[in-house]
């Protein structure tokens, strides 16, 4: 199988990322292994998506080893990623300043215009990439959310909450910098300074606090709709988010829930198990996740809620490793070689026919 993964940039990869665990759960199993950034990509002038692929030599026995070959020993082709078996897209524009339209999204769409599999499906990647994607969920599993630019539609729902809420953009900011506020019960004490400050970006997303986010929120692994199971272990953690050592957070930003504090943090990462709530968020995002072609993804979950659905760079191999010792990176590969086993004995099949 040739696989390629699509990054933001091939040197900025660390040993602990989720992209460098599949690259090296893959060469491990023998395959074609290559990196691509996103400044690596081309359009020719026939239309077709070619790429600077990098490859680390010589073949290496960890992860660590693998960034230090990637920085220090590479061979670098120019190939068509049509090419490619796989091309598994890990990048988040967001992160990149490009919002949910980066350059990475058309590259890959065009990809699967000429039949190529690209995890994520581009078009499905787009839909589910903002914060508007949970409003889609069934009512039971998501918080209750408002999305507005009116400030007298903001008071009213807050008014008929009553009960605490965080405030954000509804349009991500570049490097994940957003302005995050919690709005107790009944606030009004700076509220329009704070609805002022969160809409100059557009749209406001309103939504309900979650107590038991004070308890953290658990990072769950679904590939093709399913927990990623190893033996009898679910690929599931609690993350707790602290404060960095010297760095202060006011009233507002602790109170905020897992994942939405502004500022400097760390993320403590514990054991946790997999129950029947879980089990029936996944039964119910697993009709969705499969429409739009969502086939590797990261669900955060508080309580019994989904707080996010990571689509561009789902986590969380690393630290499932640690906690429990599991491979979750190679039963991904091993049905991505399942799937395009699946796909070649199709292509096969519709050749005889024509």
């Amino acid at each position: 199988m040739r696989l390629a993964f699509l990054v933001a940039d091939v040197r900025a990869e660390k040993p602990t990322y989720t992209t460098m665990y599949l690259a090296q759960a893959a060469r491990e199993l023998g395959h074609d292994v290559g990196l691509v950034g996103v400044s690596d990509l081309t359009l020719t002038a026939d239309n077709q998506v070619a790429a600077a692929v990098t490859r680390a030599v010589p073949t290496t026995a960890s992860t660590q080893e693998l960034c230090q070959a990637l920085a220090d020993n590479v061979q670098v082709t120019e190939e068509p990623l049509a090419s490619f078996d796989v091309v598994f897209m890990r990048y988040h524009p967001h992160r990149e300043g490009s919002g949910g339209q980066g350059p990475a999204i058309d590259f890959g769409w065009r990809l699967c215009l000429g039949g190529g599999l690209v995890v994520n499906d581009p078009e499905g990647t787009q839909r589910a990439g903002g914060r508007m994607y949970l409003s889609g969920l069934p009512e039971e599993i998501r918080p209750r959310t408002l999305i507005t630019r009116e400030p007298a539609k903001v008071k009213a729902f807050l008014k008929s909450l009553d009960a605490p809420a965080v405030l954000k953009p509804l349009a991500e900011q570049h490097g994940g910098a957003d302005n995050v506020f919690y709005v107790a019960r009944g606030q009004v004490k700076n509220l329009n300074q704070i609805i002022a400050v969160v809409r100059k970006t557009g749209y406001v997303v309103v939504q309900e606090y979650l107590p038991e986010a004070a308890h953290g929120e658990k990072r769950l692994l679904l590939l093709g709709g399913e927990p990623i199971r190893v033996g009898n272990r679910v690929a599931i953690y609690r993350r707790l988010r602290e404060v960095e050592a010297g760095e202060g957070l006011n009233g507002i930003a602790k109170k905020c829930p897992a994942g939405t504090r502004p500022g400097p943090i760390r993320s403590l990462r514990k054991r946790c198990e997999f129950g029947p709530v879980e089990q029936h968020i996944v039964d119910l995002l697993r009709p969705k996740l499969l429409a739009d072609g969502l086939y590797f993804v990261g669900v955060d979950i508080v309580g019994s809620k989904v707080l996010e659905v990571n689509v561009f760079t789902p986590g969380g191999i690393h630290a499932n490793r640690e906690l429990y010792g599991i491979d979750v990176a190679g039963v991904v590969v091993r049905d991505l070689e399942r799937r395009v086993a699946v796909r070649q004995a199709y292509k096969k099949s519709t050749e005889r026919v024509a």
